[in-house]
């Protein structure tokens, strides 16, 4: 009998310890390893619109299609631009043309003004010698001055067409802008989403056009909890598992240096407005930590941005990165 009281009191004993052995196993799990459920991937989405407005005449896309970077994804009608550059090109010849004939006005002009110079150094001679009378002198004087004055008229009329010139050439350069920019072409490799853009609508300029999202930009992104944190070092391995039950591997890239405080708005006259109750259950701040993705599970192609995961920080990896800091 004794010995009976003696082993149901050993087994008591055992389930106790084994009881808090899992009990403190699990308060450290949940609370200090760097693991969360609260986990994201991520992408760069690159919203398209246009730089001219005109008519979709052209669509060589479906919805969730993988696309190169350089690659059409829609034309605008080109005819009106077309045209454009066309009137652009005329009026840049008319402007040079224009030009030429102020270039050729500013050579008669300067020749009619040596001649008359000429001249009047002659009859400046001769009016002293009185061979001629005061009064020719001064007509060719006064011919002088004229002959200064239209080369003075015909050289700003030179600098008036070169200008024009000069405008007829930018306007020329921004319609061929204009005609290239009714192509849009992908600036990324990605793949295209929740296409609603048809061929024959209307595209404005700025208007969203469509979205493509950058296959080269997928990482995920765990919230966790400040507790965690100090487990958690950059360029260490994860293991990401998500909803769908896929599992992958991963490394740290980053964390977040600043997440916002709300219990520091900004009140009057720019003074802290610091709210004066105070909740004696405070829940620790999630901070997000980028997740690099391993590269060969990222040539699958099997990521979708939005979706849920679970990121675990390999125990063994951050039990050693916090061995040193303590």
């Amino acid at each position: 009998m004794k010995a009976k009281q003696l082993l149901a009191q050993g087994v008591t004993v055992v389930v106790v310890l084994l009881a808090l052995l899992l009990g403190w196993y699990a308060w450290e799990y949940y609370t200090r390893a760097p693991w969360t459920r609260d986990a994201r991937v991520r992408a760069d989405v690159v919203t398209l619109s246009a730089d001219v407005a005109g008519r979709i005449v052209r669509l060589p896309l479906h919805d969730n299609q993988l696309v190169k970077k350089g690659q059409l994804l829609l034309q605008i009608d080109p005819e009106p631009y077309e045209l454009a550059v066309e009137r652009a090109q005329r009026s840049v010849e008319v402007a040079q043309a224009t030009l030429g004939q102020a270039q050729a006005t500013i050579t008669a002009s300067q020749a009619q003004l040596s001649q008359r110079q000429s001249e009047e150094r002659r009859r400046k001679v001769l009016a002293a010698a009185t061979s001629i009378s005061r009064e020719e002198w001064e007509r060719a004087q006064t011919d002088v001055r004229v002959a200064q004055s239209d080369l003075l008229r015909n050289q700003a009329d030179l600098g008036l067409a070169e200008a024009n010139v000069k405008q007829a050439i930018a306007v020329l350069h921004q319609a061929e802008l204009d005609l290239r920019r009714t192509q849009v072409i992908a600036p990324v490799t990605g793949y295209v989403t929740n296409l609603l853009t048809r061929e024959g609508d209307y595209a404005n300029v700025g208007n969203g056009l469509l979205a493509l999202v950058d296959s080269d930009s997928f990482y995920v992104s765990g919230y966790f909890e400040e507790t965690k944190l100090p487990r958690i070092l950059e360029g260490h391995p994860v293991r990401v598992q998500l909803m769908s039950g896929e599992t992958f591997n991963g490394t740290v890239q980053s964390i977040a240096y600043a997440i916002t405080d709300r219990e520091n708005a900004t009140g009057s006259r720019l003074l802290a407005d610091i709210n004066p109750s105070y909740t004696w259950v405070k829940l620790a701040q999630r901070v997000p930590v980028r997740i690099a993705i391993d590269p060969e599970y990222l040539k699958l192609q099997r990521l979708r941005a939005g979706t849920t995961a679970t990121v675990t920080v390999l125990p063994e990896l951050a039990a050693t990165a916090v061995g040193p800091e303590e």
